[in-house]
């Protein structure tokens, strides 16, 4: 056992729940969000240093079920553990943050009077009818009608539908140009490829060939059998076939790189040719009839790809969540009115409250005890947020515990782990991400510009959207000019891979990445966005001093969970995945994150959620 809860104080201490200070509503909070001040110095000091406090104040609560972590998977748990006993049952989620959510995170703004939204993290929901049946009926228990939600989206609202016309802004030595059309459709030799690729500032030659590779002209591996040509796309750099086989330069391979990077966090230096082909990068019809075959079979150039968004991206579904699992805490009763639900974070940590929501709240010891419960030691640290009370370092017990933070933590939580299981729960790294959201005083710049979305290769931020154009119930959201609106801005971090050391991982890129993330501060990110944003459309009217609002960076330093990759991860035996064995439960303690799935989607942190659920039950 760990020596960590003999130190807790006998006297238990009185007043353990948080009192927040009237009016606390984070989602207003702009600057520096995410992994923002206070919500990661204690957990460094865990994990780098092996620091906790020596003693903690016992608060002589005892639980049914702790869970730490307060996101999509976390809030899932407490759910299902809630409805699966009878509904009567106390639990206590304790999160880091200064918001509930985890990723999914809401920037909430009031621009001229109006209500205005993003996405900070977790952004939607993809093809739900592939879901799980416990994911889809969680979602469905709590009010999502997935056909009206696709109905309240703007058609004009790029993220969600591949299909509409979106500017390619390509800065080179000689020009910064934007060149709208139909990239997706283009990429995969449909429509009128030739005419956008040839208003691209690139050299004739390089415009020739990707011509060429757009349209399929020629097979790029004809030398090779069928199965020669699998095993070269799933063991082959995306990069490398571009360069090797197709011909084209790093000027030309930053197209594509920006769009992977939305997915992966790193471009075609670390995905398989078949893992960008998969991803819906071009390159399907280059591999001669087949590929020709495949693509017409499988891709339609009007319906690439459908997403459902809420305004503040899956922040609505926490929201709904909370509001579940906490009756009284917000307004409303259905998915039509959650976007503009008041919610009284005083109502969190109620002493009524069956489900008790404590924020700013770092866990940092777990431990099965003798007796059968389980002690959670944590640390609070109110003072740094606004609220009444001081940092105070509470130890609470439960007959049961899920740990919904993320993996890579879960080792120092846990010191009485096996050796091995640390060693599963330490290979994923998780993605570092920044998510940014801008509030222009006039939207219409985007209508003078010709398009509501741009990805842009070679420039500090490679994606840019409006957020969601969404009408559902009171919230409207559209690109009017004369009124404000938000514009998200996304940058990966991860450098690209050192062609000196080919040892190095997307792992380690991930690291290096994180690194970055951590050492620029809100200063740099303005002054980039600023810069960018002045250049893109300075052309139409804009100045960035004048037409900026409001900024908000969302920096996430252990963002999306870590898949396996064609190029760095072996095909592990079923079950035998470090994912697989680094979620043992281990004692009365089980683990529901989207890194126990390696699947950094809304359906994996439920179906992790209902697992670690399903795991505590069967105890």
């Amino acid at each position: 056992m760990s020596k960590v809860s003999g130190n807790a104080h006998n006297e238990s201490v009185k007043g353990s729940q948080q009192n927040l200070s009237e009016g606390y509503y984070p989602p207003l909070k702009d600057g520096m969000r995410g992994s923002h001040k206070g919500s990661f110095e204690v957990a460094h000091e865990l994990a780098w240093r092996g620091k906790r406090p020596r003693q903690f104040d016992d608060s002589g609560e005892e639980y049914d079920l702790v869970v730490v972590g307060a996101g999509i998977s976390g809030l899932a748990a407490a759910y299902f553990y809630q409805k699966q006993n009878g509904g009567n049952q106390k639990i206590l989620l304790l999160d880091n943050h200064d918001d509930f959510g985890g990723h999914a995170k809401r920037n909430e703004f009031n621009s001229q009077g109006k209500m205005l939204m993003g996405f900070g993290g977790s952004q939607n929901i993809e093809h739900p009818d592939s879901y799980s049946p416990v994911s889809r009926e969680l979602l469905e228990e709590l009010g999502i009608d997935f056909e009206k939600l696709t109905q309240a989206m703007d058609p004009e609202f790029a993220l969600a539908k591949m299909n509409t016309p979106f500017g390619m802004f390509l800065e080179t030595d000689r020009s910064a140009k934007t060149v709208t059309g139909d990239w997706f459709a283009a990429w995969h030799g449909f429509g009128d490829y030739k005419t956008l690729v040839n208003q691209l500032d690139l050299p004739a030659d390089e415009k020739n060939r990707l011509v060429s590779f757009y349209g399929g002209e020629k097979d790029y591996l004809e030398d090779l059998s069928i199965f020669d040509k699998f095993e070269y796309i799933k063991t082959t750099a995306y990069n490398d076939f571009l360069k090797d086989r197709v011909g084209l330069t790093n000027k030309a391979l930053s197209l594509f790189d920006t769009f992977l990077r939305a997915n992966d966090s790193v471009g075609g230096d670390c995905l398989s040719v078949l893992e960008a082909i998969m991803s819906g990068a071009p390159g399907l019809r280059s591999l001669g009839p087949l590929g020709h075959l495949g693509t017409d079979l499988a891709i339609d150039p009007t319906d690439f790809y459908e997403a459902k968004y809420f305004p503040d991206g899956n922040a609505s579904i926490a929201r709904l969540l909370v509001r579940k699992l906490i009756p009284g805490v917000a307004t409303g009763n259905s998915m039509f009115d959650i976007a503009t639900a008041k919610f009284d974070y005083c109502k969190l940590d109620h002493p009524d409250n069956l489900v008790k929501l404590r924020l700013n709240s770092t866990a940092v010891n777990v431990e099965n005890l003798s007796d059968g419960q389980v002690a959670i030691s944590y640390v609070d640290k109110t003072s740094s947020q606004g609220y009444e009370t001081p940092q105070r370092n509470i130890r609470v017990k439960a007959k049961h515990c899920i740990l919904a933070c993320y993996n890579g933590i879960i080792p120092h939580l846990c010191p009485d782990l096996p050796e091995e299981q640390k060693e599963h729960l330490k290979y994923g790294v998780k993605c570092p991400l920044v998510y940014i959201n801008v509030v222009l005083r006039d939207g219409g710049v985007l209508n003078r510009a010709g398009a509501k979305m741009f990805i842009c290769p070679n420039s500090h931020y490679d994606w840019i959207a409006t957020a969601p154009l969404i009408n559902l119930g009171d919230y409207s959201a559209n690109v009017v000019d004369g009124e404000p609106a938000v514009l998200f801005m996304s940058k990966t971090p991860p450098p690209q891979r050192d062609p000196t050391n080919p040892q190095q991982t997307a792992r380690d890129l991930f690291r290096l990445g994180r690194y970055e993330l951590y050492s620029t501060p809100f200063s740099e990110y303005e002054a980039k966005v600023k810069q960018q944003l002045n250049t893109m459309f300075g052309p139409y009217g804009f100045d960035a001093e004048r037409d900026l609002e409001a900024i908000t960076v969302n920096r996430w330093s252990h963002g999306y969970a870590y898949h396996y990759m064609d190029l760095f991860d072996p095909e592990w035996p079923p079950g035998e995945a470090p994912h697989e064995l680094g979620r043992k439960p281990f004692g009365n303690v089980t683990i529901a994150n989207s890194d126990s799935e390696a699947y950094a989607y809304v359906n994996g942190a439920i179906d992790a959620a209902w697992r670690s659920v399903k795991e505590q039950l069967l105890k």
